[in-house]
């Protein structure tokens, strides 16, 4: 066995491992997002699920790993290109059609995106707005002289 070739048979090897494992990760993306209950049932059986899926998803992106890798490749060596040149189209063919079959899933079946990252919890400042002035609230200003305004402000002020 040439050298040469030995690379070649592991960038092969490569792609059902990169699928299964994407794959895998596609299909255990929402776990992180359940509630940690260990008295439900219901906890156990949706972890279960996750790892079903999980599973589920190592096996569909091997066989997709194996089949757009392969068949890009024969296909291009078959039409003249360099084995090189072919085996770096298929790995690049590969990790896309695997990264948009992922998208189209987690689109499809939203459970299975990983929870998003939370914003920063710090508080940004609120700029004032220029075109409106804020109005004074009346308990800052001193009491009415009416004795029914007066009686008003007095309930509401203190």
């Amino acid at each position: 066995m040439k050298p040469g070739s030995m690379l070649l048979w592991a960038v092969r090897i490569s792609w059902p491992l990169l699928g299964g494992v994407w794959g895998a990760v596609a299909g255990f993306g929402g776990y992180n997002g359940l509630a940690n209950n260990a008295d439900s049932f219901g906890t156990l059986f949706a972890q279960g699920f996750f790892i079903t899926t999980a599973i589920i998803g190592l096996f569909a992106g091997i066989t997709c790993g194996v089949l757009v890798g392969g068949v890009t490749e024969r296909l291009l060596r078959y039409l003249g290109a360099w084995p090189l040149f072919a085996l770096c189209v298929a790995t690049a063919v590969n990790v896309l059609v695997i990264w948009q079959l992922v998208g189209v899933v987690q689109t499809k079946f939203p459970g299975f995106r990983p929870p998003a990252a939370k914003p920063d919890a710090a508080p940004q400042a609120k700029e004032p707005s220029t075109h409106k002035r804020q109005a004074k609230s009346p308990c800052e200003q001193p009491p009415p002289q009416n004795a029914q305004e007066r009686a008003i402000w007095d309930a509401e002020c203190r």
